[in-house]
């Protein structure tokens, strides 16, 4: 009985990546992004920290440095995972570091960011 209380605690404090059902591409993504550093910056829940949240944020309109605004969708993830200086969102001071994931591995965690929307 200690051991099931010590878990149940354990699971209560720390924060972990919300618990949604995913596809194996979406789960592949979420390892992806937890491996490579991702919730460092997204939170380890992906609720947000010195980077944006990745919970909800598909449909979102956010706003640009020098005035854009931009709906966030799949094309707009891709794209700011594979070049993350080419449109700064404002808020947001840190720039995300460039990386070497695949197309492959974009899409995946894409997917798990999509995820988090449903």
């Amino acid at each position: 009985m200690a051991c099931v209380v010590a878990v149940v605690l354990a699971s209560c404090t720390s924060a972990g990546p919300p618990a949604v059902d995913l596809s194996a591409s979406a789960a592949n993504g979420l390892k992806l992004s937890q491996n490579n550093g991702c919730a460092s910056c997204h939170g380890t829940d992906f609720g947000g920290g010195t980077g944006p949240t990745w919970q909800g944020i598909i449909g979102q309109t956010v706003a640009f440095k020098g005035g854009e605004s931009g709906v966030v969708d799949r094309e707009y993830l891709t794209e700011a995972i594979k070049y993350p200086d080419k449109k700064k969102r404002v808020g947001y001071s840190v720039v995300m570091p460039y990386n070497n994931l695949t197309d492959a591995e974009i899409s995946d965690i894409v997917d798990y960011i999509e995820a988090l929307s449903n």
